[in-house]
Formats: structure tokens, sequence, C-alpha cells
């Protein structure tokens, strides 16, 4: 009995205890949001819909509803102004629209990427993703000592002799549509994008011949992409997810972990078998990935083969996803303007011709192609922002924007800012025909300055290739009475998946 009652007493004051603990967590966290908001209360502040949640409501609806977070900034700018604060939780973000703030977070070497946000790109669901790569790299030192191994692959004389692979990677997939295009088989045209990207990115940068991407219905490692940005996304908007015990967080964490398990394992296996046939004087191809791996060769310290693991994801993962999306939105849009698709393909028949290859020198006369490729990039952007966190006070509009502040910076919402675009909702081509100080730093749809995606050459040539290769083989209509949508997985996509209609065209030799 007293044993019984010691345990009551013990039992007793472990309950206080943990009621104490959780009681002081609450407070805490009670306090921390009250400091964040009263330290951004100087800014305007779209209303709150709840005070523990912030604005997290209205955005998760309209993300329900179809839309993505990009829309909610162009409709609070409109009653909020360029420069305001947003919260979710205790955390605090300034949204900032104006191309000065851009000049000084994008340009400024000294400005960093903040963990909060891009930390998940590191690592996602619980497994390192991108780990120190590219994207993800946070300390500046480390982030120009890689960029300087990989910028010179990416120059112009590295991408003229890239062409061959361009054009044999449409034509495996315009093989691959043939049966296909009658004019009557939906084809969900977003995901032949998607493979055609991943295709070539995995040939002519890391000698990847053997993954049969383009004839394979559902390709594993394109299913891999999908589920890493899907975790990604669910992992931003969930923090604690490894931990949630319902079962659509357990199914989405093991799906994630198993897409970076199957990308991880190809990039080491990649890169290893690279190394023994550079080491054992075996022939192998004069690629990125050789010459990551030439130039890392006399680094020391914080290069290893896990960082050179990181780079291989980074590039897979990443650069054909945002390059197939840019395709995917340019057959979305211009499917729907008649006139635009009939410039483009005169534009192709005119400089391609029924010339089975395009040459670099093509794609450079492709001028109209270029214009609905840059108003592609300010209508839809795949990237649609990014965030940077301010390294000392700074004042815009009037209003005083803390040191160590995340800041928004929305591309979208920047490309529909009537102060720098005439009549921002129409979409025209021609707007990009002369050069207008304007908008100078109001489009950066590849970011600015030094931390540019250093693959933007590479993807607007492949994207020039691969639409003027089936623009000169096949005429595409959409599929009736479906509306472009938009869904947010990091990159802005395509909700339905572009889903149209091939035919041959009547006019091509073949």
């Amino acid at each position: 009995m007293k044993g019984l009652t010691m345990f009551l007493r013990l039992l007793f004051l472990a309950v206080i205890l943990v009621i104490i603990v959780l009681c002081s967590s609450c407070l805490f966290f009670l306090v921390k949001i009250l400091y964040v908001r009263r330290k951004y209360r100087h800014l305007p502040c779209p209303k709150k819909r709840s005070f523990i949640w912030g604005h997290e409501p209205e955005i998760a609806e309209v993300a329900r509803e179809g839309g993505h977070f990009s829309m909610v900034l162009v409709k609070w700018q409109k009653t909020y102004g360029s420069v305001f604060a947003m919260h979710i939780f205790d955390k605090a973000s300034v949204v900032c629209m104006e191309p000065s703030v851009v000049r000084e977070l994008l340009i400024n070497t000294k400005t960093s990427k903040p963990y909060k946000f891009y930390g998940v790109f590191q690592n996602a669901c619980g497994k390192r993703l991108g780990g120190n790569g590219l994207f993800s790299e946070l300390d500046n030192k480390r982030w120009e000592r890689n960029r300087k191994i990989l910028s010179p692959p990416f120059k112009r004389g590295y991408l003229i002799d890239l062409m061959y692979q361009y054009n044999n990677s449409v034509d495996e997939l315009i093989t691959y549509l043939r049966p296909k295009a009658d004019g009557k088989t939906e084809i969900l045209m977003a995901d032949e994008f998607n493979k055609v990207a991943m295709d070539i990115i995995a040939k002519v940068a890391f000698g990847l011949n053997d993954l049969n991407v383009i004839s394979n219905g559902d390709a594993p490692h394109c299913r891999a992409a999908r589920h890493i940005f899907a975790g990604i996304m669910a992992h931003l908007v969930h923090p604690f997810i490894r931990f949630d015990p319902r079962e659509a967080s357990r199914n989405t964490v093991r799906k994630t972990q198993d897409a970076i398990d199957l990308i991880r394992k190809m990039g080491k296996n990649c890169i290893l078998e690279r190394l023994a046939d550079m080491n054992e004087g075996r022939d192998y191809p004069n690629d990125i990935l050789t010459h990551i791996l030439q130039a890392s060769s006399g680094l020391k310290g914080n290069f290893g083969l896990e960082e050179m693991i990181d780079e291989f994801v980074s590039f897979f993962v990443a650069g054909q996803d945002t390059t197939g999306q840019l395709m995917s939105f340019t057959y979305e849009i211009v499917g729907r303007h008649p006139d635009i698709y009939k410039k483009l393909q005169e534009e192709v028949d005119a400089v391609i011709g029924d010339n089975d290859s395009i040459t670099y020198d093509n794609t450079c006369k492709l001028e109209y192609m270029n214009l609905v490729l840059k108003e592609v990039l300010r209508w839809a952007p795949p990237v649609a922002g990014m965030q940077r966190r301010s390294v000392r006070d700074f004042v815009v509009n009037g209003y005083k924007i803390p040191a160590g502040t995340r800041v928004w910076l929305s591309h979208y919402a920047l490309g529909r800012d009537e102060r720098f675009w005439d009549n921002p909702e129409k979409f025209d081509p021609e707007r990009f025909r002369e050069e207008n100080n304007r908008r100078l730093h109001a489009y950066f749809p590849f970011a600015l300055g030094p931390r540019n995606c250093l693959g933007q050459h590479f993807a607007m040539i492949e994207a020039k290739v691969v639409i003027a290769k089936l623009l000169q083989k096949f005429d595409f209509t959409l599929v009736p009475g479906v509306d472009l949508e938009y869904v947010n997985e990091i990159a802005l996509k395509s909700k339905h998946r572009t889903p149209l209609y091939l035919t041959p065209r009547k006019t091509s030799s073949d």
C-alpha cells in the first residue's frame, strides 16, 4: 500500500511537471510571436485570420483553389503596397517588390540564403538531398569556390559542342510520340518535356546513356524527381512531417526518402565509375562530370564524394524540372494564342526548314521564339520567387528593414506589376523587343548577380531546340475545356500537365 501511494505521488508530480513544461513552452511560443510581430509592426501587414497561424490560412486556401503563393502576394500588393510584412506562426518575412531591393539582395555578394527555407533542400524528410550543392549551399565562401569549379562547362563554347545531343534526345522523343500523333490520343506533354529534359542532362552532363527515360512510360527517375519535389513542398509546409504518425504523412516521407536514395545512389555509382575510368586510363566523355572531377581533384577539405553527389543531385533533379516546366508552359500558353503559334511555326520553317539537325547558329536566329520564352518566364515562371536574408539595416519606401530579415523577392508578382509592364495580364512577346529601363531588376527569372542560375544558357538553348523540332514535325491542339491552372511544388507547374493532341505537320518532309 505504501509503495502504491509513493507511485501515485510520483505519477502526480510527473503529470504536474509535464503540464508545467507544456505551459511554459506555449507561453514561450506566444511571447516569441508577440516579440516578432512587434519587431515588424511599423510595416504594412495584411490582416491575419489567426493569431497563432498568421497568414497561413489564406495561403492554404488559395492553394486548395488551384492557386499558388505568388498569387496571394499580387493581391496583397494591390492593397498594402510593394513592401509589407508576412507572418506564419512565430516566423516573419518581409515581401519587397522594389527593383532597388532586388539589386541590394541579389547582387550584393554578402547577402545569404536563409536556412529556414533553403535548409530543406539540403536535407528533406530526414535524408540528405542537395547537401552543399550550389543551390543549397549557405556559406558564401564555399559557394564561391564551388561556383568557380562548375562555371567553365556552361560557357558558350562548350554548349555549342552539345548540340548533337540536344538533337538526338529530341529525335528520340519524336520517334516515341509519332504513334500517338493521331489527333485523338491525349498526351500529357508536361511529362514528355520533363523526360526529354532529364534525358538531355543525364547524357550531356553525366554520360548516363542507358536510363531509357524517354521511351519508358513512367520512368523511375522521373517518378523519383516528382516525389522529391512533392516531399520538399510537404516538408516546407509541415516541418515536423517525419514525426507525424498519420498514414498520408508516413507515405510522403517514405516516397521522398526512397526517391532521394535512388537519385543519390545513381550519382554515387556514376561518379565512382568515372573516377575508375580516369584512374585506369580508359576512355571517358569530356562532359560536365569529368570537368567537376578534374577541377576538384586538388581541393582540400569540404569537397569529397558526398559533395560531388550533392552537385549531381542539384543539376540532375532541379535542372531537368525547371526546363521541363518552361517548355510545358510555353505550349500551354502558345496553344491559347493562335496568332503567336502561327508566327512561331513560320519562324521555325524559315530558320530550320527541312533540316534534320538544329545548329547553335539556328537557335540564335530564332528571335521570335526567344521573345516568347522570355514572356513565358514573366507570365508563368517555373521559379516564381526566392528568399534572401538581409545583412544590414536598409530603408525602402520609407520603411526600415532590420538586418537579419528574411526577404521575399517575387519574380511572379513583379512580372504583373503595372509600374513596369504595360497591360501586364496580356501575354505579349513583343514587349521584349526593346530594352525598357523601367523594368531593370524587375525581371529576374534566373536570379541576378553572382548567384544567378548557372544553367540558364544551357536551359534556353535546350528549350529552343526541343520546341523548334517539335513544331517542325507536329501540329498541336490543347484538349478543350482544360484551364491553365497552377500547382506549387517548389517549381510552378501546370496542374493538368499540359494535355494536348498531336498531328503530323503536313508541310514536313517526313
